[in-house]
């Protein structure tokens, strides 16, 4: 099993006449070779823009025998700089930095795509059975979104969200590939472990997923692996990128399946479980005689 990085110059682009760029090597998992609008070089400067910021000074007395002189308070306005984006000159720092934001993106859209059309689903019913006010009144039945608006109902959930989702950032603010420690390393009893970081990794995995390919190899690999360290670590690497294929092509998916609710709800009005009930439909029920018939079905 051979783990070489290719060059981009021996892949072809997915779309014809458009030329692939030279930092999509195919070494990163679910790289098809698509950047059209050039976002890893164009904006991995980021983008830089002034907020107003206050800047305290405290004087204190410069003699400490003079007692009786007040400490004086200067403050200053300032323009503050923000920088949004990768901030840097390197090419493949950059591609790590968008990599890690569209991972993230990807696992709120997976989340997003299911639970939106359950909220319009499911709402219903568990505000019949607790006796709850039914929140969706405001929207008509249309999951609450910037778009559908109703948002205010939801104001203190979406808060503590927030502060939840910051704190999860900002405890893995250096969990950039490039930043984070990684490569083979040696314990104390002599056996060899890898320390190794993928896109997004914030250490959950509850069900052990993330291995699951690893741990379904084939005999005579797994013989291999236990006699050969480096060609345990090669194998490892090819199970991870499998999964981490998986998740990324789900996640995109997922990105346009949200748009695609949002956008549909905003321009028809309707909640999106009513505008194609063959997908979030029971099949038992789909099966039932004249079901469809509406759908011009059977």
């Amino acid at each position: 099993m051979a783990m070489m990085a290719l060059s981009s110059s021996n892949l072809k682009s997915p779309i014809p006449g458009l030329p692939r760029p030279e930092y999509l090597t195919g070494a990163m998992a679910g790289d098809v070779g698509l950047d059209p609008l050039n976002f890893v070089e164009r904006y991995k400067e980021g983008v830089h823009f002034t907020v107003p910021a206050m800047r305290t000074v405290k004087r204190e007395p410069t003699v400490d025998s003079f007692t009786s002189l007040k400490t004086v308070t200067e403050y200053n306005l300032f323009g503050q700089e923000i920088v949004l984006g990768p901030n840097t000159k390197s090419t493949a720092r950059s591609l790590a930095w968008m990599r890690e934001a569209e991972i993230k993106h990807a696992r709120l859209a997976m989340l997003a795509a299911a639970g939106w059309p359950l909220a319009e689903l499911w709402h219903g019913p568990i505000c019949k059975i607790t006796g709850s006010p039914y929140a969706l009144d405001v929207t008509q039945g249309r999951s609450l979104s910037v778009l559908n608006g109703g948002l205010g109902e939801v104001a203190p959930f979406l808060f503590f969200v927030a502060l939840g989702i910051s704190a999860v950032e900002l405890s893995t603010l250096d969990n950039v590939e490039g930043l984070t420690a990684t490569g083979k390393t040696m314990k104390p009893d002599g056996r060899m472990v890898v320390k190794s970081y993928v896109a997004g990794d914030c250490g959950f995995d509850p069900l052990g997923l993330y291995g699951w390919f690893g741990t379904n190899i084939g005999v005579m690999d797994q013989m291999r692996a236990e006699r050969d360290p480096v060609f345990a670590v090669k194998l490892a690497e090819s199970a991870r990128k499998e999964m981490e294929t998986a998740e990324i092509k789900n996640g995109r998916l997922a990105m346009l399946a949200i748009t695609g609710y949002a956008l549909q709800e905003a321009v028809w009005g309707t909640p999106v479980v009513d505008q194609t009930p063959l997908f979030f439909t029971f099949f038992g029920d789909i099966l039932a005689p004249g079901s469809l018939a509406s759908l011009g079905l059977f």
